[in-house]
């Protein structure tokens, strides 16, 4: 029964390598129907890419002097534009300067005028004004005297017109 049974044993382990040897062989050639198809795939996008890379140097080899040039102009306006500019404020801070001066200048020159206006005002005030307070002065002085004289004049006929019974008659 040993025998028997080393015999069904050796004839199931040669089944089993057997089997085992076609389940490699199946996963070896689909294997290879797979590593084919990635290499077909892999031919197919490097002969696609291929011009795009190309056509992407090209344009890059195309673009660098555009660049460079861009960024030298580009610096170049950078730094005209921060000197006009520092010139600019400098020029602002001259006009400032310039229009502070001419503001103190003409403060000073309006107020010289109107000093000068007051001191004439006061000398016109004391060489016009003094003589026309002393006509006027005079004229009421002489106006009060014909007045006091014919306010006399005018007493003495009214006394002379009034009667004695007139005084009593004042209330």
């Amino acid at each position: 029964m040993n025998s028997i049974l080393l015999t069904v044993f050796i004839a199931v382990t040669a089944i089993a390598v057997v089997l085992q040897m076609l389940i490699l062989l199946g996963i070896y050639l689909a294997v290879k129907r797979a590593t084919a198809q990635a290499e077909n795939i892999a031919l197919d996008l490097h002969r696609r890419s291929i011009p795009l890379v190309e056509n992407a140097r090209d344009i890059v080899a195309d673009a660098t002097p555009k660049i460079k040039e861009m960024t030298s102009n580009l610096t170049e306006a950078s730094a005209t534009l921060k000197e006009q500019a520092a010139t600019l404020g400098d020029t602002a801070v001259e006009v400032a300067v310039r229009a502070r001066n001419k503001i103190a200048q003409a403060d000073e020159a309006l107020t010289r005028t109107l000093e000068r206006v007051e001191r004439t005002t006061g000398a016109m005030s004391n060489s016009v004004l003094s003589p026309v307070r002393r006509v006027n002065g005079l004229l009421q002085a002489i106006s009060v005297g014909v007045g006091a004289f014919l306010h006399q004049k005018r007493d003495r006929h009214q006394q002379e017109r009034r009667s004695p019974n007139d005084e009593g008659m004042f209330v």
